[in-house]
């Protein structure tokens, strides 16, 4: 039981972290900053404590150096995906709701079982298909009584999702390449190069609440991406209990929104994300059992 309450309560803090992470990416976006001195300062910031940690797990060549030099491949390309969608969620959160953003980013769980279907060849009943398809449905209830009008952003977010189920099947099938915290590492590395590639035109000197914004942002996002990886870790058989808790990253969505950004909510959105949750609960619920 203490195991299983851990693990909640690490899928909840991932939840929490990740929100945050996206209202501050907010909130920068909305004052003009531009992405790459964001993500140049934030995720460094992240990667450094990172190997700081890993110093005390074991130590950095064990999660860094790579037995084989092709299993480098995969993780260097899901960090080059990673630097593919931080200016996509950059400017997406600029210019859509925070809480339509993160109602179309956890359709990443639907996405990642119908991949699981066809790529890891994982076998889904008439349940899972039917809470699917009512989860989309859901998705579209949200997003019809926005007051925005539909914009590029919003298939580009739902491309994110799709991309990002991509990633973790991926990291799924060829788990034995590297460890979690290597996947990790080589996720952030490319990002952060690109982006100081950027900050090397256009450099700045940020001040002093502007740094803390930026590696506050940084910590926040790690903290999410090791929760998550640890609630799973220590869950084991438990994953499926667990699961459903992801979805409780639409309520702190909607809620940051709120608070944060004076954002409006409908009841017809409350209805349909309501629908994503308990469709999007009962999907990987029936999936991991």
């Amino acid at each position: 039981m203490k195991i299983l309450l851990l693990g909640i309560l690490l899928i909840c803090l991932n939840g929490f972290t990740g929100s945050t992470f996206d209202t501050i990416t907010k909130f920068i976006s909305l004052n003009n900053y531009n992405w790459y001195h964001y993500y140049s300062i934030g995720l460094t910031t992240s990667l450094i404590i990172l190997l700081i940690f890993l110093k005390f797990q074991g130590g950095i060549k064990k999660h860094i150096i790579l037995k084989k030099k092709q299993y480098y491949f995969l993780p260097i390309i899901r960090g080059f995906h990673f630097a593919f969608i931080t200016p996509i969620i950059f400017y997406s959160l600029k210019y859509i709701p925070i809480n339509i953003f993160t109602t179309l980013l956890m359709t990443t769980p639907f996405f990642l079982i119908i991949l699981a279907k066809f790529i890891l060849n994982e076998k889904l009943n008439y349940i899972s298909w039917i809470a699917i398809i009512i989860g989309f449905i859901g998705v579209i209830i949200v997003l019809q009584p926005t007051n925005a009008p539909i914009n590029v952003y919003i298939f580009l977010v739902l491309l994110v999702a799709i991309t990002n189920a991509l990633s973790f099947t991926a990291v799924h099938k060829y788990s034995y390449m590297a460890t979690t915290y290597g996947f990790t590492f080589y996720g952030f590395l490319p990002p952060i190069i690109i982006s100081f590639l950027f900050f090397f035109t256009d450099p700045i000197i940020p001040s002093g609440k502007e740094f803390l914004l930026f590696t506050s942002s940084g910590i926040t996002v790690m903290i999410s991406a090791w929760a998550f990886t640890a609630a799973y870790h220590i869950a084991g058989k438990y994953s499926s209990v667990i699961s459903p808790f992801i979805f409780l990253q639409i309520l702190w969505g909607t809620l940051y929104g709120i608070i944060f950004f004076s954002e409006k909510i409908s009841n017809l959105s409350i209805l349909g994300i309501f629908v994503i949750i308990v469709s999007g609960s009962i999907a990987v619920y029936n999936r991991n059992k």
